[in-house]
């Protein structure tokens, strides 16, 4: 989800200087690069992990790990930088690292700088309230072959090689249409890919079956919200929040979709919704709202106090001082109107 999670520099004018220096200094340095490799707790490789690089004010570049795990960013400039390794459809939990690109010389020249981070995920608590965990078991008369096609697609899929586990889940759904349990499974596995349009027609597929899948209806929102296809994505994703009241990824994805829609009304209602079941655990949330009361309401002090609760769940957030800076004026700005 952090991957729509941007700054509104138009909003946010106290960035602005600062966004100007950081791209004058990528423009002159370009050369370096980060890799590295993402490890699930058993330290082995994992494979179509969502990687995002992000500088202090937006994402940068965002890859998926090869088949050994690994991720490369390259054509960097020097600077501080965050690295988001995001386990879509696992029981892992996302985990970031930073990172310093310093690229200087011993006569202080600019020189490329070539550093590898690796990335070791820790089993996420509650995963069982996770999107795309809760898989559904859905009683069906599933042919021989089909299953057996299915559970090696599964096994495939668990050793990380997923190209076969892929081929072996279409294969189960070609035998059997309506084999909804690998339709879903294949779903996910399109989504993890950012195949989306592939992800919304499988899990399209298996709603037709059984209408009452959370994971396929957050599947066709997420797909549509990463396809600007706003209006879907809102009904789709209010359709999860319907059969999850308590998902905070559900309802979060439906505030979003709302603010995009610009309606702040219901935007607020599914966020301040997502900000109940995350009970402070979720920085996402509050960051979204504050996006919401600062920029789309001009409700200063309540943008204030949802920034103050963004970095109180995220204590070690890089941008850490821009914010406070930003919750001073917005502070300033609700006494000036009082």
């Amino acid at each position: 989800m952090r991957r729509y999670l941007q700054y509104s520099l138009t909003a946010f004018v106290v960035f602005a200087a600062m966004l100007l220096s950081a791209q004058l200094g990528y423009a002159q340095g370009g050369r370096s690069s980060i890799s590295g490799y993402v490890f699930d707790p058993a330290k082995r490789p994992v494979s179509q992990v969502v990687v995002e690089l992000k500088n202090e004010f937006s994402i940068v570049a965002r890859i998926t790990t090869d088949g050994s795990g690994r991720f490369y960013f390259t054509g960097l400039g020097h600077g501080r930088y965050t690295i988001v390794a995001k386990p879509l459809g696992t029981n892992l939990m996302q985990q970031s690292v930073e990172i310093e690109l310093a690229g200087m010389g011993s006569r202080g020249q600019s020189i490329p700088d070539n550093q590898q981070k690796d990335i070791y995920l820790r089993p996420r608590p509650g995963a069982e309230a996770v999107p795309f965990q809760n898989v559904v078991v859905f009683a069906q008369d599933v042919p021989k072959e089909a299953e057996d096609q299915y559970k090696r697609g599964m096994d495939d899929l668990a050793s990380q090689r997923v190209p076969s586990g892929i081929q072996a889940l279409e294969r189960a759904v070609a035998i059997f249409p309506d084999y909804f349990m690998a339709l879903q499974q294949l779903g996910i596995v399109r989504l993890t890919q950012e195949d989306f349009n592939g992800a919304i027609e499988t899990f399209s597929k298996a709603l037709k079956i059984n209408d009452r899948c959370f994971d396929c209806w957050y599947g066709v929102a997420y797909g549509k919200y990463s396809l600007s296809r706003f209006g879907e994505a809102a009904e789709a994703s209010v359709k999860a929040a319907g059969i999850k009241p308590e998902s905070v990824e559900a309802n979060l994805l439906a505030g979003m979709t709302y603010r995009s829609l610009k309606d702040t009304a219901k935007a607020e209602q599914y966020l301040k919704a997502a900000a109940k079941a995350a009970n402070g655990s979720s920085a996402d949330v509050h960051w979204q709202l504050a996006l919401l009361y600062g920029r789309d309401s001009d409700r200063y002090a309540e943008a204030a106090k949802e920034l103050e609760a963004y970095l109180k769940a995220s204590p070690d957030a890089p941008n850490k001082e821009d914010i406070k800076k930003l919750i001073k004026q917005f502070k300033d700005k609700a006494k000036a109107r009082s």
